[in-house]
């Protein structure tokens, strides 16, 4: 099924409601400014009704973004996917490329991965992380973005503010992707 470019940043979108909670809790415990983060978030969503989008917005995400060396908590790398994330999705809405959307998909991913690899350790380990594949986290991921394709594919391709209203209501009742931030 293929969605539109408008249907295409609301699912990044909707993953990136999911993954901000890491963010916001890792800013709380550490003082991490995650202002732009949430500005640009917003940038996105105005984008979906036609407003455009500041480049350097994504250009100071990256720069912003917070360094695994320097912090040591434990929600360093689970922020860090959020901010390539949010910086990808103004990447999309720059070039339209599907391979920005890919990206967050494959953030949130490796963010549940990661957060599978600090439970209590499997005595028969795939390194290619198969078995967290089939983990019940990752396959609630996965089942929430097959039921966000088919939430956008019944939405009027030219988006109106009724539909863009739906649509950051189902943004705003998601659950995080991880538990930790819950």
């Amino acid at each position: 099924m293929i969605l539109s470019t408008k249907k295409q940043l609301a699912f990044g979108l909707l993953i990136i409601q999911r993954m901000l909670p890491d963010l916001i809790a890792f800013s709380n415990e550490t003082g991490f400014e995650d202002s732009c983060y949430l500005q640009t978030k917003d940038a996105a969503w105005r984008a979906i009704e036609g407003a455009p989008i500041d480049k350097m917005l994504g250009e100071l995400c990256i720069r912003n973004a917070p360094d695994t060396e320097e912090y040591a908590n434990t929600l360093t790398s689970y922020a860090l996917n959020t901010t390539l994330a949010i910086s990808d999705i103004v990447k999309f809405c720059g070039d339209g490329q599907l391979t920005h959307i890919t990206s967050i998909v494959s953030l949130a991913h490796d963010s549940v991965d990661l957060y599978l690899s600090t439970l209590e350790p499997s005595p028969i380990s795939s390194p290619f992380g198969a078995e967290d594949n089939q983990h019940p986290l990752m396959q609630k991921e996965r089942q929430q973005e097959r039921e966000d394709i088919e939430f956008l594919s019944n939405l009027p391709n030219d988006m109106d503010g009724e539909a863009i209203a739906v649509l950051k209501g189902r943004a705003t009742l998601q659950n995080p992707l991880l538990p930790l931030s819950s």
